[in-house]
């Protein structure tokens, strides 16, 4: 089963984070062929500035995921004020780790949660959304959609590039799902690819 896993930071942790972040890794290592999806959410206004991690696995069952979760480093050092973990369905067919970026662009997280009532995409909407992003592929990292207990539908992430923000928050705005009116609260980030191959040793952009 796939999870969708975000950690928030708590304020003023960047010292803690950075002493911890070799330990992270090594964690993390230990799941490299589970992994769909890694790395840091940062600051709108500084991107030096972590504020978060998101991690996206394919594990056996709920219990493998608490595990991952809460014996990860910065879990048990208390950096996280809140840790989200959703069920998750990947919806395209390649990991971050298979994707080719055109070119030195930044990268965006958008966290969409369900309306209220959690309406599903009927079929006609569900091909309109699998055409946009056909379209969009080249900029698209990861996407997929959120998923309840009973596997019901609850929402989407996206992880994109764009050569800038605006670029990015019109994807989202002409996105059929969005214009569907199917999400009840969108979240934009910063956010890059995370490992020790793409941050510097303190787990920040170079």
């Amino acid at each position: 089963m796939q999870y969708f896993a975000w950690g928030i930071n708590k304020p003023g942790v960047k010292e803690k984070r950075t002493a911890l972040i070799r330990a992270h890794w090594d964690f993390i290592a230990q799941y490299d062929d589970d992994l769909i999806a890694r790395g840091p959410v940062m600051d709108a206004n500084n991107q030096s500035e972590v504020i978060g991690s998101i991690h996206i696995v394919d594990l056996p069952d709920a219990g493998a995921v608490e595990t991952f979760v809460h014996d990860e480093p910065f879990a048990v050092a208390g950096l996280f004020r809140e840790i989200i973990v959703k069920r998750f369905r990947l919806e395209l067919n390649r990991t971050q780790f298979s994707f080719q970026s055109t070119g030195d662009y930044p990268r965006f997280f958008i966290y969409c949660t369900a309306s209220i009532d959690k309406i599903a995409p009927d079929n006609a909407l569900t091909k309109a959304h699998q055409a946009y992003m056909s379209e969009f592929d080249q900029h698209v990292i990861c996407h997929g959609a959120f998923l309840g207990r009973r596997g019901d539908w609850q929402g989407k992430v996206f992880f994109v590039e764009f050569s800038d923000e605006r670029k990015a928050r019109e994807f989202l705005q002409n996105e059929p799902l969005n214009l569907g009116g199917l999400y009840n609260n969108t979240k934009f980030h910063r956010w890059t690819m995370g490992g020790p191959e793409n941050l510097n040793s303190i787990g920040a952009l170079d």
